[in-house]
């Protein structure tokens, strides 16, 4: 069978090994070249309990738990950062922190974040930190508050093990744009 003087089968075969070659590519390149670098070293870090990487969304997002709460949630996301940005390279990514959070704590985390928004834009870091240490002892927990460049960072957790890991960008008034994910190495992307 021809149709303007090519053979389908020919022309049907050589789509269908397109297809193949297309997608078998991709999936080379996405297991080999980013998933398990990533799942070793995530696996390999005493500062992570469990791991997940969401490829499903259009960025992938890393959700990491911690091992121990009581760490620097700055210290752990920094360490963590720089690690996922040298097997992601220029790719861009979402680190998130999973929570146990408990009713008491998203209300201390609702108190807060009308101050902790606020300090994106004004810089009000110390009345931050006031605001979270006395809405997390109100519900009975401690609160943290860390910032780095890129970064706020909430922390608050309570002695029955439930506990509150919040990374919210600061906004970037230079670039007009609101950093989000990787940080200093997700800068370029």
């Amino acid at each position: 069978m021809q149709w303007h003087g090519l053979r389908l089968p020919v022309v049907f075969l050589a789509f269908v090994c397109g297809l193949i070659l297309a997608f078998g590519g991709q999936y080379v390149y996405k297991e080999y070249i980013f998933q398990q670098p990533l799942n070793e070293i995530l696996a390999e870090n005493k500062l992570v309990d469990e791991f997940k990487v969401d490829n499903d969304t259009q960025i992938p997002v890393i959700k990491v738990k911690l091992a121990n709460n009581h760490v620097s949630l700055m210290e752990a996301y920094q360490q963590l950062n720089q690690s996922v940005g040298r097997v992601m390279n220029k790719k861009p990514y979402e680190l998130e922190f999973i929570s146990n959070s408990d009713a008491s704590l998203d209300q201390a985390f609702y108190e807060s974040h009308y101050v902790i928004y606020q300090a994106q834009v004004a810089g009000n870091f110390p009345d931050v930190a006031a605001k979270v240490k006395q809405a997390a002892a109100k519900q009975g927990a401690e609160g943290k508050v860390f910032v780095d460049e890129n970064n706020i960072y909430i922390q608050m957790y309570k002695p029955d093990g439930h506990y509150l890991n919040k990374v919210i960008p600061r906004q970037n008034t230079l670039n007009g744009v609101t950093l989000q994910g990787g940080g200093q190495i997700a800068k370029g992307n």
